[in-house]
C-alpha cells in the first residue's frame, strides 16, 4: 500500500512539472516530416488572397508554442505555426484556413506556460 501511494505521489509530481497542452518538440522531428510541413498552404483569417477550392474539410486542429522553463526560447507565432503545420501533415490536410493566433502570459493552472502562443486553424485538403 506505502509503495503504491509513494508510486502516486511520485507521478504526480512529474507530471505537475511538464506543460499541459501538446507541444512538438521541432528538433525531434525528422527533416521528412518538416519538409513535408513546410509544403502546407496557409491562410489566415484576415488574409484576402483568395484560397484554393477546397475538396474535404479535415477539421479544427491548435497547436501551441509555449515557454515552459525559464531557459526555454521564447514563444514565438512561428513555433506555433510550424506545429500547426506538422498536425495537418498528421491528419492528412495539405492546407490550412481561418488561421488565429493568441498570445498570453503566464498560466498556471491551464497551460502550465511562462508565454504561451496559441495557433489554431481548420485543416483541410485543397484540389
Amino acid at each position: 500500500m506505502k509503495k503504491a501511494i509513494l508510486i502516486l505521489i511520485a507521478g504526480l509530481l512529474l507530471t505537475g512539472c511538464a506543460p499541459r497542452v501538446k507541444v512538438i518538440k521541432l528538433s525531434d522531428l525528422s527533416p521528412e516530416v518538416l519538409t513535408e510541413a513546410s509544403k502546407v498552404q496557409v491562410f489566415r483569417l484576415d488574409n484576402p488572397t483568395p484560397k484554393p477550392d477546397i475538396e474535404k474539410y479535415v477539421g479544427e486542429i491548435t497547436a501551441y508554442s509555449c515557454k515552459h522553463l525559464m531557459t526555454d526560447p521564447p514563444a514565438s507565432k512561428g513555433n506555433a505555426l510550424t506545429q500547426l503545420k506538422v498536425q495537418a501533415v498528421e491528419v492528412g490536410a495539405n492546407g490550412i484556413i481561418d488561421i488565429t493566433f493568441d498570445s498570453r502570459g503566464t498560466d498556471t493552472w491551464g497551460t502550465n506556460c511562462w508565454e504561451t502562443v496559441q495557433a489554431s486553424g481548420t485543416a483541410v485538403v485543397f484540389k
